[in-house]
């Protein structure tokens, strides 16, 4: 007697199907024209079509409607989501580390993961997609190297009609679904210790500065500089390491501390200022950003912001379900994982201050 609105409609829908007014490949009506032929709300509507496609009735494919399923119904769904790593380092444990997490989330669903290596290069990553489209994967999770540079692969993606995700890193031109960490707000927290340590001559030391995620850490730590009332100039962002040219300035004292942009490149530059010299903390302090597995594990601890790469994975496959269940619209919804500092042995106080 008390039927909710939701389930009057699902009945009414599944009614059709049976009697075969609504045929396996027919379109159904749009939201606007269900809401009003049953004079109900949007969310009414979407409530009971969410609820169709996890039963497997129906098909949700974004931008283009829902559709009625064959007597096969039930097995319409692969149950596989592809993710594309164009990684450089195939056996860093940062990447395993978001594997796992997507691994574990996507099972809880019923999803399967597959694990496909591009290293860097467009035409394999192509091809990697094009394989698991082959596979009828039901989504994309996918790390680029250069997200800028994969733009048209990301295309060939939405041509298809295949939900995707990005992890890590994005294309600020292309809206898309995107699962990553807090950059601004941890490199903030990373530039407020330097300067919490009475450092004032801090530099920033960047990787791959053509990364969005590298310009938000940047853009963290330029904000925590001018709050501090220092001075940020064109000589803060080293782009192009010259360690020579760096080791002389932490000996004149016109560098008192470094944040580099990823635990990788903090840990290089440590090796190569001890190289020449250079005593770290005591003549330039050094902060990462990640925690790599080894970055507690060197001769000289490495302070750094840590990141959570399971839960990055985890909200990755949270998020991409969510978009194959049509229970999230837009295109561009994006899960940032929180940040925590980590303070080893290369960072102290500023002697020369």
């Amino acid at each position: 007697m008390n039927e909710p609105k939701y389930e009057t409609v699902k009945q009414a829908l599944l009614h059709q199907i049976e009697a075969g007014e609504l045929r396996p490949g027919d379109r159904l009506p749009s939201e606007e024209d269900l809401m009003k032929q049953f004079q109900v709300s949007g969310i009414t509507i979407r409530k009971a079509m969410t609820e169709l496609a996890n039963e497997g009735v129906i098909t949700r494919i974004k931008r283009k409607g829902s559709f009625v399923n064959g007597a096969q119904a039930a097995d319409h769904s692969s149950r596989l989501i592809a993710f594309i790593l164009s990684a450089e380092d195939n056996y860093d444990v940062s990447y395993m580390k978001i594997i796992k997490g997507a691994q574990q989330a996507a099972a809880e669903f019923g999803y399967s993961l597959i694990v496909e290596w591009s290293n860097e290069n467009l035409a394999v990553e192509r091809a990697s997609i094009q394989k698991m489209l082959d596979r009828k994967v039901d989504g994309f999770l996918i790390y680029p190297f250069d997200p800028k540079q994969s733009k048209d692969n990301y295309l060939f993606i939405e041509q298809n009609n295949i939900p995707y995700l990005l992890v890590d890193r994005y294309n600020v031109d292309h809206p898309s679904y995107f699962s990553g960490c807090n950059n601004y707000d941890g490199a903030i927290l990373a530039t407020r210790e330097l300067i919490r340590l009475k450092h004032t001559k801090i530099k920033f030391a960047s990787y791959h500065f053509f990364l969005h995620s590298e310009q938000e850490r940047f853009a963290g730590y330029c904000s925590a500089m001018r709050q501090a009332g220092l001075p940020v100039t064109d000589d803060h962002l080293l782009t192009r390491m010259d360690y020579d040219a760096l080791a002389d300035s932490v000996m004149k004292r016109d560098v008192t501390a470094l944040f580099c942009s990823n635990d990788k490149l903090a840990v290089e530059t440590i090796e190569q200022l001890t190289g020449r010299g250079v005593n770290v903390p005591q003549d330039v302090s050094v902060m990462g950003f990640d925690d790599w597995d080894h970055a507690g594990n060197l001769s000289i601890g490495l302070s750094t912001v840590r990141q959570d790469f399971e839960e990055i994975g985890r909200n990755a496959a949270n998020l991409l379900n969510q978009v194959i269940q049509g229970q999230t619209h837009g295109g561009s919804t994006k899960i940032l994982s929180g940040v925590s500092l980590v303070l080893r042995e290369s960072t102290c106080e500023n002697p020369y201050a």
